[in-house]
């Protein structure tokens, strides 16, 4: 609940045309989104399923042609076997003199030569026999690739071969011609097919350098930057694509868990970390050799056709994403766009009703709502131009109405009828007070004007507070000190009456001492400041008070001081009006702040 409270508030607070943007890019894109992820995925899934069986055909054809370079191998040594000068040499009798020991070699060694070339690939090989019970062998071994079988019976790898085995492959061993090269030993065991009583007449050898199985190791990589590997039944290093140590166990080479690559015959393909980068890590078992062949492909590089695709991915999200944002701000400006005029019509009718205008030339649901607008404003207007004119002729009516009950001569008659009676009868206490009242209401009448000059608003000030020195005698004290240049100023009438006598009545008539009011005026740059000081009960609490009753209303008892802060700002603006400030002392400073002007033009 809380979670929906807060998005709905957020929601609430942000614009119509950003909504419709969010909403409309969220409709486009989501769905677009789901595609292009789903897509990808399919893809990348298609994609590696294809690679690896590209690599497992790759080496497929290695495996195959591996076999068929061992099987050349074997069929020139087996073709070597069968050939009649060595059958019978390996059927007869050894010779009885060095010369025809001699001339032996020299047949065999020459007889190598001949199948010391690989019939299919045109590869050298180096071959080798040994013979049985030819010790003397050893006297001409400067002849070359002929030897006695005693030289060798003492060798482990000797002893391994087996009996029926068409041929064996003994692995890697160092060749003989001093550069460190390493050569793979192919081994056949011979017997003498002329004399079936001879049980073992001989063995020959084929060393095959690794160059040989290198280039086709090479020939055949997944990718460029793939590196290839053979290994022998027991996991060593046999031949390779990189500059490794071959003999030694492969898995420790490139640090590498046994557990990752095939067992048996079966192919197998993972992604694995291999000095720090992320490699396709695949192999593959050759039966017949107990061999087996390792790839390790860099994912970048396998990976080619997915980065293409997925740049193609991206690169059509980000032209969707632009035009979805293309169409969703025509979209939300065709919507929005007379929303706006509309609410700024409005505020231009709250301003100044009378000079709105709104034109919208569409045909469409905002074309009845600025009819059904402009319409009401029309209405507007007329309802008040009628009500000013009622209430303009109702204050007349009423004006007259209270001019003709008061009949200012009669009331001015009366009153100095009374003043002459006091006289006469030695009241000057009563004169003064009739007086100051005829002056009170001569000047407040003022012929019905509400802007008299600042000279008249200060007798009229005077007069009353001399009515209450009279009334309250030694309990109220006051004084006026308002400049003479003040005088042919123009304020409203009735200024500050009305805050001498809230003064008065709320704060001395609450105080048991005397009262003092003061009131003052002076010229600052183009204002007036006229104030009225009195030292009643009044604090900040009171003046702040106050002060809010002015800008929000209040209770009837402060509609005086009000009524004087309304018709300030009423007949001056806004930026004029009246505040009050706590005195230091005690009391209440009410400040009137009106502009110097000596002509009502402009206000």
């Amino acid at each position: 609940m809380a979670v929906r409270s807060v998005s709905s508030l957020v929601m609430n607070n942000i614009s119509i045309r950003t909504r419709l943007l969010t909403y409309f890019l969220s409709m486009v894109l989501l769905p677009s989104s789901i595609i292009i992820l789903t897509l990808y995925n399919t893809s990348s899934s298609t994609i590696n399923q294809n690679m690896k069986s590209a690599i497992e055909r790759d080496m497929t054809m290695m495996e195959m042609n591996l076999t068929k370079n061992v099987e050349a191998i074997d069929n020139t040594t087996t073709s070597l076997y069968l050939n009649s000068d060595l059958q019978d040499i390996l059927s007869s009798d050894k010779p009885r003199d060095d010369y025809g020991m001699i001339n032996e070699m020299t047949r065999l060694n020459a007889l190598l030569a001949t199948y010391s070339t690989n019939e299919r690939t045109g590869n050298q090989f180096q071959l080798k026999l040994y013979l049985m019970d030819r010790t003397e062998y050893s006297r001409f071994a400067f002849i070359g690739n002929v030897y006695n079988i005693e030289s060798i019976q003492n060798e482990e790898w000797f002893h391994s071969i087996p009996f029926k085995e068409k041929y064996k492959v003994l692995g890697l061993y160092r060749s003989d011609n001093g550069d460190g090269s390493y050569s793979i030993r192919f081994v056949k065991r011979l017997y003498g097919l002329n004399d079936p009583t001879l049980a073992f007449a001989g063995l020959l050898t084929a060393d095959v350098s690794i160059d040989d199985f290198n280039q086709t190791l090479m020939a055949m990589k997944p990718s460029a930057n793939s590196q290839v590997y053979l290994l022998n039944e027991n996991g060593t290093i046999m031949a390779g694509t990189e500059p490794v140590t071959v003999n030694e166990p492969f898995a420790s080479s490139i640090h590498l868990s046994e557990r990752a690559l095939a067992s048996g015959v079966a192919f197998k393909a993972s992604v694995r970390k291999v000095d720090g980068d992320s490699m396709l890590v695949a192999s593959r078992g050759i039966p017949e050799l107990g061999w087996k062949i390792v790839t390790l492909s860099p994912m970048r590089d396998l990976n080619g056709p997915l980065v293409s695709f997925r740049k193609v991915m991206v690169l059509v999200l980000l032209v969707s994403l632009l035009l979805a944002l293309l169409l969703a701000l025509l979209l939300s400006n065709n919507i929005t766009n007379p929303i706006r005029k509309f609410v700024k019509s409005i505020n231009q009718a709250e301003a100044d009703l009378y000079n709105v205008t709104m034109e919208y030339k569409r045909n469409d649901e905002f074309s009845f709502l600025f009819t059904r607008f402009n319409q009401m404003i029309v209405r507007t207007r007329e309802l008040i131009d009628s009500l000013y004119v009622s209430e303009a002729n109702k204050k007349k009516a009423e004006l007259e109405a209270l001019q003709a009950q008061i009949n200012p001569h009669f009331l001015y008659n009366t009153l100095d009828s009374i003043n002459w009676m006091a006289l006469r009868n030695g009241a000057g206490d009563i004169s003064q007070m009739v007086t100051s009242l005829s002056d009170f209401f001569r000047l407040s009448l003022n012929k019905g004007r509400s802007i008299i000059k600042l000279e008249d608003e200060i007798n009229q000030v005077m007069a009353y507070l001399t009515i209450q020195k009279i009334k309250m005698s030694k309990k109220l004290t006051y004084s006026v000190d308002v400049p003479g240049e003040l005088a042919p100023f123009l304020t409203v009438k009735l200024l500050l009456q009305p805050l001498v006598e809230n003064a008065i009545i709320h704060g001395f008539d609450r105080s048991n001492g005397h009262g003092s009011v003061i009131v003052r005026g002076e010229l600052q740059g183009d204002l007036i400041m006229l104030s009225v000081i009195d030292n009643g009960c009044g604090d900040q609490a009171t003046a702040s008070s106050i002060t809010e009753l002015l800008h929000t209303g209040g209770e009837a008892g402060s509609f005086g001081i009000r009524n004087v802060h309304a018709r300030i700002r009423q007949w001056f603006g806004e930026e004029y009006g009246l505040r009050y400030e706590a005195n230091e002392d005690a009391g209440l400073t009410a400040i009137v702040t009106i502009p110097a002007v000596k002509t009502m033009e402009g206000y």
